[in-house]
């Protein structure tokens, strides 16, 4: 009940429910003041000014008629005008007659104004029938019986005028009494409405002033403390020395600018890792970066040299096709010489064969050069002994014995040559053996050759498929460090933008001061 009592909710409540209760009771004083007049007012209008209206149109119409029947009489030589004067006096009548039934009964206030309507409403046949037979006297032309009919209505005449005036000044005498009723109810309300105004003025004053001072210094001390915090001022150190909600609010704020002041703090402890970081990160961006473009011109050096390696394989392979196709003509021609070296041998044989054959003929010749000299010899032995006889003989014998001689002498080295011959055709012919082995050892290398050739032509080309397959795989390795090339200048640009924030939120956090002066050490 106390903190309620203390609160700005009660306070307001009491402030305003006090003036709303003044201002209700002058609304209530008011309204009932408005009801009382407006109930004079519609009193005084149906109750007394329609009557008068009323009685007043039928008095007037009632002597307006007598002054029709006057004037119908003064006329009464002329029918015309009686006409016009008798239809007038009949317009007067049903005038009389609707006034009052307008007028009576429901227009009547009171017993008297009931008493002297009755005695008229009494009257009033008599008084329609006199003049319905005046006008029937009139129009019959009796002029002696209008006058003796106007003569006897005559005093009823007065007596109803009077009763007319009579009902007239009872309702003047109620419309004045609604009217001091009313100007009595005015001047109530307008003291009451003075006086209420006038307290509630009174308490409104009192009430303002309460307030302002109930509300308007802990709030002024919760704005200075929260102008302090905006202005960067913190750890201000607010006591709490009010209740309500006022109170609250210093314990909430007290409550911010401990928190903020921690938050402030770890805020700073943070930038200032993220600024370290930041740094750091952006140091080893850079140097990333630079590795990574010295990565990317060794990758495209690489891929420029794994195009040249990919180019001299592939010439590589093209010789070593080439090389295969001139080792297997190697080999056919191999082939082909060693079958001609095979039939050299064969034909060095014959020839040796034929220079045994020649050799056996020379000596043969031989043999007979020298039975031939021996014989030569035998005949010049024989010449000598005969003599003369035997001289031309001798001369032959010596003749055949040179011959003889020289037959030898050729068949020597015929013999000679054909020894020597035979003896260069069996080196010659062990030499083409010899050569023929080689020729078949040739084609055995050459065969190898060329089988190592395509060995080397199938591993170079299966090596120039696999060095195209390194070359697309280094640029797509260049491609990719081209693009981490990228990213690591985006990340190095992302890290210069976290650290340009960084140093923005100390700036921002530099203009809280801590209650010890610390605000310093913000900027």
């Amino acid at each position: 009940m106390g903190s309620m009592v203390h609160s700005v909710r009660f306070k307001l409540l009491a402030a305003f429910g006090l003036c709303l209760a003044l201002l209700l009771a002058t609304g209530v004083f008011g309204v009932m003041g408005l009801i009382r007049l407006n109930s004079n007012m519609s009193e005084a209008y149906t109750g007394n000014t329609l009557p008068i209206v009323q009685l007043g149109e039928l008095r007037a119409a009632q002597l307006d008629a007598r002054l029709q029947l006057r004037r119908a009489q003064l006329v009464k030589d002329d029918p015309a005008q009686v006409r016009a004067f008798v239809e007038a006096l009949r317009k007067d009548m049903d005038k009389i007659n609707s006034s009052w039934k307008k007028y009576f009964p429901a227009s009547i206030t009171s017993e008297e104004e009931r008493r002297i309507a009755n005695k008229f409403n009494e009257a009033l046949p008599q008084f329609n029938a006199n003049v319905n037979d005046a006008v029937s006297a009139l129009q019959a032309g009796h002029a002696d019986a209008v006058v003796q009919i106007t003569d006897r209505q005559s005093a009823a005449n007065i007596e109803m005028g009077d009763l007319i005036e009579q009902d007239i000044a009872i309702n003047v005498a109620q419309a004045k009494d609604f009217a001091a009723d009313s100007d009595a109810t005015y001047h109530r309300i307008l003291v009451w409405a003075i006086v209420l105004v006038c307290a509630g003025f009174a308490v409104g004053v009192g009430m303002c002033w309460y307030l302002l001072r109930a509300i308007s210094r802990p709030l002024s001390r919760a704005v200075n403390v929260a102008n302090d915090i905006a202005g960067g001022k913190l750890e201000n150190g607010i006591v709490v020395d009010t209740q309500g909600e006022f109170g609250e609010l210093l314990v909430a704020l007290r409550k911010m600018d401990e928190q903020l002041t921690e938050t402030v703090r770890g805020i700073k402890v943070s930038a200032e890792s993220v600024t370290v970081a930041s740094k750091e990160i952006a140091a080893g961006n850079i140097d990333l970066s630079s590795r990574t473009e010295q990565q990317a011109a060794s990758l495209e050096e690489t891929a420029s040299s794994m195009t040249q390696l990919t180019e001299t394989v592939k010439q590589n392979a093209e010789n070593a096709a080439q090389a295969d196709a001139l080792a297997s003509n190697a080999s056919t021609i191999a082939q082909a010489g060693n079958v001609a070296v095979q039939a050299m041998v064969g034909t060095i044989d014959q020839i040796s064969t034929s220079s045994g054959k020649i050799s056996e003929i020379t000596g043969l010749i031989e043999g007979i050069a020298f039975q031939t000299n021996i014989l030569a010899l035998n005949a010049a032995v024989e010449a000598a002994r005969a003599g003369e006889q035997g001289r031309g003989f001798a001369v032959v014998a010596s003749e055949v014995r040179t011959l003889a001689q020289r037959s030898a002498s050729a068949a020597k080295e015929i013999k000679g040559l054909i020894g020597a011959s035979v003896a260069v055709v069996q080196a010659g012919s062990q030499q083409a053996a010899e050569v023929g082995e080689t020729m078949a050892e040739v084609k055995e290398a050459i065969r190898r050759v060329s089988e190592i050739v395509t060995e080397i032509a199938a591993a170079s080309a299966e090596q120039s498929r696999g060095i195209e397959q390194v070359n697309q795989a280094v640029v797509q390795m260049d491609e990719v460090t081209q693009q981490n090339a990228a990213l690591v200048e985006q990340a190095a640009a992302a890290a210069q933008s976290l650290e340009e924030q960084a140093t923005t939120l100390r700036r921002a956090v530099s203009v809280f001061r801590m209650g010890n002066g610390t605000g310093a050490a913000f900027a």
